[in-house]
């Protein structure tokens, strides 16, 4: 057993798909942007611990052992941020010799746990859950010494003998921490929403496991009152950076629940963060979002799909229409490049708002 422990703050920005996406067709895209990249692929099983009462998770504390072509390493990811969906959060592994069942605790940094009694979660720790899925990454040479990586993950999620399908990008800044580094992730995300189908990913496999765990799909959103935000958010500018992040976060937690069981009477719970983010920009002095001042036809452009979508389940709720029917036109508006470009446009404002007054510096610290 290895007493080597290495560590690193993760930066990525998670997609899910809404097609089947094959590693050559990433491969042949990334060849047309004049990307220089090497692809590799690798089968990957991870078995994720916690105790019966979920002491870990509790805490935003994910634990697994991960093997890999007879390698074998134990894991855990400590409490992050996840904005919009670019997820950072603080990361510890440790290489293992003697193929553990169980991950041993003493072999971390001490101070990592916080107020947890380790010794006795040792003694409790369980599997909860298992990912098991095929990884093809892409690690991709850009300007300044930059590297991105990218991968699909294709595979499942299996706990108590339910499964939930993994089919998603994540795409990671491995070195650079300049404002081009992110510029950089930022370019690229984009020209994979304008080529595939994809959505931002808010939740993690682990998060995702353990809802199965649970039983539990996902969370309704909070009641989301578009009047009585908006005069807060039209306060000044720290206040609308606020109710920005806190409106993009609903948006995105709504598209999920939205999908997760697809019906008219759901889509309110994405469509007012929505309206209240176009409206927002729309009444607010350019000084709160001159940086981007390509998001009102960003806006113009994705409020028109929506009012379109309004119109189609309007006739489809006349026409007596199934789930099924209510799914489709659901799904072709939740994965249009135009919208998820709109929500990439966001966060790249969040991540440079003077809340955050060291730039990409404030996501490593």
């Amino acid at each position: 057993m290895s007493m080597n422990t290495t560590s690193e703050t993760e930066i990525e920005l998670k997609f899910l798909f809404g097609q089947v996406i094959e590693p050559k067709a990433v491969s042949e895209f990334l060849y047309l942007q004049g990307l220089s990249f090497k692809q590799a692929g690798a089968k990957l099983k991870n078995n994720y611990f916690d105790t019966p009462g979920l002491d870990l998770a509790r805490n935003d504390i994910g634990l697994r052992i991960r093997s890999s072509e007879g390698l074998c390493e134990q894991t855990v990811k400590t409490a992050g941020r996840v904005l919009s969906g670019l997820h950072q959060r603080p990361e510890y592994n440790v290489a293992l010799v003697n193929n553990e069942k169980l991950p041993v605790l003493s072999l971390f940094p001490s101070d990592i746990w916080y107020a947890l009694d380790i010794a006795q979660i040792q003694q409790e720790l369980t599997a909860v859950f298992s990912t098991d899925f095929y990884r093809t990454s892409w690690e991709i040479m850009c300007k300044e010494g930059i590297v991105l990586e990218l991968v699909l993950d294709a595979g499942t999620i299996e706990s108590r003998g339910k499964q939930e399908i993994i089919a998603e990008f994540e795409l990671e800044l491995l070195s650079g921490e300049s404002a081009l580094a992110m510029a950089q992730l930022f370019d690229l995300a984009n020209l994979l929403v304008g080529h595939f189908k994809l959505r931002p990913g808010v939740n993690s496999k682990a998060a995702r496991g353990y809802a199965l765990w649970l039983g539990k799909g996902p969370d309704k959103p909070e009641t989301f009152f578009r009047q009585n935000l908006l005069p807060l958010a039209l306060a000044d500018r720290e206040s609308f950076y606020l109710q920005l992040d806190f409106a993009l976060a609903q948006l995105q937690l709504g598209v999920e629940y939205c999908l997760s069981s697809p019906g008219a009477e759901r889509v309110k719970v994405f469509s007012e963060p929505l309206l209240f983010l176009e409206q927002i920009f729309r009444e607010a002095s350019e000084s709160f979002a001159s940086s981007r001042p390509e998001l009102a036809a960003q806006f113009e452009q994705v409020i028109g799909l929506y009012r379109a979508l309004e119109q189609q389940l309007h006739r489809a709720s006349c026409g007596k229409q199934t789930a099924a029917g209510y799914g489709r036109l659901l799904q072709e508006f939740c994965y249009q490049g135009a919208f998820n470009h709109l929500q990439l446009a966001l966060l790249e404002l969040l991540i440079d708002r003077e809340c955050l007054p060291d730039g990409v510096k404030a996501w490593r610290e």
